[in-house]
């Protein structure tokens, strides 16, 4: 376990993101990364981009910060980082990651509710790197991963059982159930099928395969943030490697 990456607003949902972070650590040496995002702002001179560089947080941002500080200091083996980053591209995101040994991105959804350009392109940017992104879902309750559904696309050129193989390296649930998505069929269509699969199985985790090219957003994608359950995001050249 090298470092998990938490990119934030500092929203309340950081702490369950710290949460499921330490419980994904699994008691093994692990840095928690909170990574926060500035846009990279315009100066004529050095002395005037330091003074607008410098970061600002309100009163109820440091202390949600101390919080996780607590948080993380209460579990034996993480530690706690916060990364400033000012600007961001495809080429700093994929040195970022490198740099901070990142084994998995935690994404909450205060934080992909963001509408600041920099916060929406690094989810775009995420989504084409081969790093695991776990979507936390809306329900901040559930904190055990146990049973998987996969929601296979049918263009997906992965085999469930490379997929439970590649997931079982560093994760401890199993995929016990497996719903395909096919060309054409809506969300409203295939909703109900889900639902049932959710609640036969005791599903507690959806998981999905993703590709590298940004234009992979069909229209017929399922919005999985809509069963409430988080959503663990699989890049397929990943399980290749």
């Amino acid at each position: 376990m090298k470092s998990i990456l938490i990119p934030t607003v500092l929203e309340n949902d950081t702490l369950h993101a710290i949460d499921i972070a330490i419980k994904h650590a699994k008691g093994k040496s692990c840095t928690i990364v909170l990574l926060t995002l500035t846009e990279t702002p315009d100066a004529g001179s050095a002395v005037q981009f330091l003074r607008k560089t410098r970061k600002a947080f309100t009163q109820a941002q440091l202390e949600l910060l101390n919080e996780c500080y607590n948080a993380v200091a209460l579990s034996a083996n993480c530690r706690l980082e916060v990364h400033h980053q000012y600007g961001l591209s495809a080429a700093v995101l994929r040195n970022l990651l490198e740099y901070l040994g990142t084994d998995i991105i935690i994404l909450s959804p205060s934080y992909k509710s963001e509408r600041k350009k920099i916060h929406t392109n690094f989810c775009k940017l995420a989504g084409t790197c081969k790093k695991p992104i776990l979507h936390l879902g809306n329900g901040c309750g559930q904190m055990a991963f146990n049973k998987a559904l996969y929601i296979e696309r049918n263009n997906a050129q992965i085999d469930i059982k490379d997929l439970q193989q590649l997931v079982n390296t560093q994760f401890d649930f199993k995929i016990v159930s497996q719903a395909t998505l096919t060309e054409g069929y809506g969300q409203e269509g295939f909703a109900p099928f889900v639902n049932e699969a959710i609640e036969r199985n005791g599903i507690d985790l959806l998981i999905e395969t993703r590709k590298s090219k940004k234009a992979m957003m069909p229209e017929n994608r399922m919005n999985n943030d809509a069963f409430g359950l988080p959503v663990l995001s699989i890049h397929e050249e990943a399980a290749r490697v």
